[in-house]
């Protein structure tokens, strides 16, 4: 007789998540490059994410937001999950709340078991900033040595880690926010293990930068295309910081996922697709660089801008070893869905 054995679920909340290595930036690097690499190779699905929009009536722009982003990793990973991501502006505007607040539940597909739900806001943060650190380390030049960041908030510290350590070469750290306090606090913070710089203007940050990230909410263009040096490498995360004619003169534009980055009509790169001033032809995805399809950086002077979309693989893949760890220091809580299933 089956014994109807409950399936066990491990929650972990955030302070579980850091504790089993959430915030593990050499360790993330690998493992995203990892995922991108395994999704150039077919070896991952992910389906398009399923996103809600609200709008703000008076301006019509996007006030609160929430995604569905599911995904399978084949081996060595093998591992189905689905992050669930939240986001609203009213959290920005009364400081009580971070921006986003995430969710991340993986499965034991064979069982159709959920095995753990954790906290998946600090995952995103790491993963954000991880995927800049990948493309930098494969798409700047090498001998970059000036860096330009642009935001210190909660991704612009994850990506000014990310790129630090992707790129050791690094002399020169300028970081720029509209909250200076808060700039002289991450500065600070990173004070021990790199030259962060707060400058005083944008301007001050970009020109001149070997590698410039920007990490902004904004919605309107700030960065001009005049700033960029040739050679210049760029890890667009907030998608809209630069003027439409800095896109235009790019060399390469890469991606993480062209297929669903094209259909996000809040970026500056998918106005332009739309209006026909970019096409297919121009966009090249990370993943082929990784897995060798197609070459990256070619020349010392290419101007090379990459924008993240996002993708679920690159969470779940931290996920697992968060999880895996977790059980491994006995961190969480146990739960179960039933005693008994009323229905079999």
């Amino acid at each position: 007789m089956p014994t109807h054995t409950a399936p066990e679920i491990l929650f972990l909340q955030q302070e579980d998540v850091v504790l089993a290595g959430a915030t593990d930036m050499a360790k993330a690097l690998r493992e995203v490059e990892q995922a991108l690499t395994m999704t150039g190779r077919g070896d991952v699905i992910q389906p398009a994410k399923t996103v809600l929009e609200f709008p703000d009536p008076e301006s019509g722009q996007r006030r609160y937001l929430a995604v569905s982003m599911p995904a399978h990793l084949g081996e060595p990973v093998h591992r189905t999950g689905i992050k669930w991501a939240a986001e609203s502006l009213d959290n920005v505007q009364r400081g009580d709340l971070p921006y986003g607040i995430d969710l991340i539940i993986l499965h034991d597909l064979q069982r159709a078991c959920p095995v753990a739900i954790m906290d998946g806001t600090i995952i995103t943060a790491v993963r954000t900033g991880a995927a800049a650190g990948v493309a930098a380390r494969h798409l700047a030049r090498p001998d970059s040595r000036t860096a330009a960041f642009i935001g210190a908030g909660v991704i612009g510290r994850t990506a000014l880690e990310a790129i630090a350590l992707a790129l050791p070469g690094l002399q020169e750290l300028r970081l720029f926010d509209l909250n200076r306090a808060k700039a002289e606090a991450l500065a600070a913070e990173f004070a021990g293990r790199w030259p962060v710089n707060v400058v005083q203007s944008v301007e001050a940050a970009v020109t001149g930068a070997d590698v410039i990230a920007t990490m902004t909410t904004t919605r309107t263009p700030f960065i001009q295309a005049g700033w960029l040096k040739p050679g210049c490498f760029v890890a667009a995360i907030g998608k809209n910081e630069f003027e439409a004619q800095a896109l235009l003169d790019a060399d390469r534009l890469v991606v993480d996922n062209w297929e669903q980055f094209k259909h996000y009509p809040a970026a500056m790169l998918t106005r332009l697709y739309q209006e026909g001033k970019i096409a297919d032809r121009d966009i090249t995805n990370l993943p082929d660089i990784l897995v060798g399809r197609v070459p990256g950086r070619q020349s010392p002077e290419e101007r090379i801008h990459f924008l993240s979309f996002g993708l679920a693989c690159e969470d779940l893949i931290i996920a697992e070893r968060v999880y895996r760890q977790a059980v491994a220091l006995d961190l969480g809580q146990k739960l179960s869905l039933w005693k008994k299933p009323l229905w079999m």
